[in-house]
């Protein structure tokens, strides 16, 4: 069998021929006697490959091999077999780099085998980094054998069966009929935790730390039906609800209602159709090496701009996500003075210094240069003016529900949903209202009196205020400190 021309399907058992030990236990001189050998028998076996679901093993792939006696599930500090580098041949056998002997002939002997081989300190809670980049993609493959059953050295063949420890994420794109000439994908990402630990033991992962937009790389050839492919090793976790696919300077976000899967042993393939203005969900499913089950849901109203999620409300400017100075739609964010560009934590007049906007210059609408969410966000994105918060909370339009955090704003048109928290406001140096009340500025100047602007007023239900739910108000100072959520055309 050749074993550089091996199909890779699912899992693999690599044979370690165990030699008998000399009569009293003891290696002695007799030292082939108590020789650890790899035999060659590979069968079907996960690897990772950018192109498809399978691969091939390939001369000089090495696994190292651990071995200990004692406790299956307590690996001692010294081992009987350390990390042993065994190498695949062009004659199909593993060949380890130094021989591998048993400690005896009576205690029970407890193997790991690791793909790629690598040093391992800790069996338990080893770290793990994924490395998405091309050049390090085969190392950061992880595949694991543990025979924990006790083997001694007349037992015969110890057989390691090794399993993929790592998910792989496949992504597919078409693109819609609008468009003249096929779009040039500038990256495809998922948000994902990049960082595990890993036990041996018991072959799992653990996910750890934050999450990160992890690039995917671009597969070989496209799937059947598809412009561009995409596949990429991820560490098995939960919580994985976004992709985002850049075109030039636009992303286009995909967000599932329930987790994609990634799994040990498992891919999950996306597909998607996009268009100049939308992504649609062509098809998910999910697979292990053998079936393939649907995974339902998927989101495909929600987008990018110049980096900052928005909403299509239906409406004839795009909502953000978020407020300016936040990525988390139910925080504050950032509080400004109107016109002001950079926020602060002192809101007086004496501390206000535009003079812009007046009964003599006849601005009513601020400048582009005096605007805090496209100074801080660029792009296409601006403050909403009075007429586009009149747009949102006309009845005819959206509902809106109002509950202790805030309210969620929903299209009638496509339902759609954006959601403005409760976050209170500066005055002065003090910070009240928080959970009680909201208070979002306007670019509009409130033209009966300069001194103020347009800004929307928002109530929580059980507030003691006898006014309105939500109202646009201008009975405010323009030195106060308010939220700002961003548009885009």
């Amino acid at each position: 069998m050749k074993m550089n021309n091996i199909r890779i399907i699912a899992a693999a058992a690599v044979m370690l021929s165990l030699a008998g030990c000399s009569n009293d236990g003891r290696m002695g001189a007799d030292v082939d006697a108590g020789r650890i050998t790899v035999d060659a028998s590979i069968g079907p076996m996960t690897k990772v490959a950018y192109n498809g679901n399978s691969t091939e093993f390939s001369v000089g792939d090495q696994i190292a091999v651990y071995g200990w006696t004692g406790r299956a599930d307590a690996v001692p500090s010294k081992l009987a077999v350390n990390g042993v580098r065994n190498t695949l041949g062009t004659d199909g056998t593993w060949t380890p780099a130094t021989q591998m002997l048993w400690k005896n002939s009576t205690d029970a002997h407890y193997f790991v085998g690791v793909y790629p081989a690598k040093d391992i300190t800790d069996f338990t809670a080893d770290a793990y980094s994924l490395d998405p980049s091309p050049e390090a993609y085969t190392a950061s493959d992880l595949l694991i054998a543990a025979n924990l059953s006790g083997v001694k050295a007349a037992g015969g063949p110890v057989k390691l069966k090794f399993d993929h420890a790592m998910a792989k994420l496949n992504v597919n794109i078409r693109f819609g009929n609008e468009f003249a000439v096929t779009p040039t994908i500038s990256s495809v990402k998922v948000i994902a935790r990049k960082n595990a630990t890993v036990n041996y033991l018991t072959k799992s992962v653990t996910a750890t730390g934050i999450m990160s937009p992890v690039e995917i790389p671009a597969a070989a050839t496209a799937a059947t039906g598809y412009v561009y492919s995409y596949s990429g090793l991820q560490i098995p976790q939960d919580g994985v609800t976004t992709i985002i696919v850049t075109i030039a300077d636009k992303e286009f976000v995909y967000n599932s209602t329930t987790d994609i899967a990634l799994q040990s042993g498992q891919y999950t393939t996306l597909g998607f159709i996009i268009g100049k203005d939308r992504l649609e969900v062509a098809s998910v499913n999910v697979s292990d090496w053998t079936t393939a089950t649907d995974l339902s849901g998927g989101v495909a109203g929600l987008f990018y701009h110049n980096g900052h999620e928005y909403v299509d409300m239906g409406l004839s400017v795009k909502w953000a996500t978020c407020n300016v100075g936040t990525t988390n739609p139910v925080l504050s964010g950032d509080f400004f003075a109107w016109g002001e560009t950079e926020t602060k934590n002192i809101f007086t007049l004496d501390s206000y210094t535009l003079t812009k906007y007046n009964a003599t210059d006849n601005k009513i609408t601020l400048d582009l240069e005096d605007d805090a969410a496209h100074a801080k966000w660029g792009g296409s994105w601006r403050m909403p003016t009075k007429a586009e918060w009149d747009e949102l909370m006309n009845d005819n339009n959206c509902t809106w529900v109002n509950n202790s955090d805030g309210f969620l704003v929903t299209s009638k048109s496509n339902g759609n949903s954006i959601f403005l928290p409760l976050v209170g406001r500066y005055r002065n140096s003090e910070y009240s209202f928080k959970g009680d009340m909201g208070f979002y500025w306007s670019s509009s100047l409130y033209t009966d009196d300069p001194s103020s602007a347009w800004y929307l007023s928002l109530k929580s239900d059980d507030y003691s205020g006898t006014k309105n739910d939500i109202e646009m108000k201008a009975d405010r100072s323009r030195n106060l400190g308010f939220s700002i959520r961003p548009v885009c055309p």
